[in-house]
């Protein structure tokens, strides 16, 4: 099932008070529309119906896919897991995520069948490569799709408002498995945050081994 509340929003901008559906957690599998409108990135768009103000609502939000056999927790800014592993989620992979752009980047890569630390490891190689050419610039790498027997990363460059497209072969992947197999890498039974920290923490951990 998902789970929906409505709530009175009162637009900062012309102080209109007007009904507001929010969803606190979506089933893959029950509602497929409302996962869409995750990777379309509007389910959690808001527009004021009076002076057409537009937000971006963030906060926590589970998703969940019982096909696939994952569970994502969304705590923007940090706030902590909405949500606590359960039983029933024994064998799931569980994901805590802090904005919806990670949200919708796990949501991608599990349903491609992706190891996300392996893919975050390849982000990790293809950021420091790529950032020699625009001045060591701190640069944001989501995955974006596999394309035959290539893996394409989104690149976002500071100052610029359209991302960077570059991929990968899919050996580089393999590549960024056996490493996880050598370091005997285990996943988390609760929540786990598999992000660009843990990847660098991985990195060192092999070159050190």
């Amino acid at each position: 099932m998902s789970t929906e509340i409505v709530k009175d929003i009162v637009c900062p901008q012309c102080g209109e008070s007007q009904k507001y559906r929010l969803y606190t957690s979506v089933n893959a599998q029950a509602h497929p529309e409302l996962k869409q409108s995750i990777l379309d990135e509007t389910l959690f768009d808001w527009r004021c119906q009076r002076c057409s103000y537009f937000a971006a609502m963030a906060y926590p939000f589970v998703y969940l896919d019982n096909q696939a056999g994952y569970v994502i927790c969304a705590a923007p800014g940090g706030a902590g897991s909405a949500v606590e592993a359960t039983e029933q989620m024994k064998h799931y992979v569980k994901r805590r995520v802090k904005n919806l752009a990670e949200l919708k980047e796990k949501i991608l890569i599990f349903d491609s069948g992706l190891n996300d630390l392996a893919v975050e490891l390849m982000k990790n190689a293809l950021c420091s490569i790529i950032k020699r050419g625009y001045d060591n610039a701190r640069l944001h790498a989501y995955y974006s799709k596999t394309d035959g027997e290539k893996l394409e990363f989104a690149i976002f460059i500071p100052h610029r408002l359209e991302p960077v497209y570059h991929s990968t072969r899919v050996e580089v992947y393999e590549q960024s498995l056996e490493v996880l197999r050598t370091l005997d890498y285990k996943d988390s039974e609760g929540f786990a945050t598999v992000d660009a920290r843990l990847a660098k923490r991985m990195i060192e951990a092999y070159q050190n081994a």
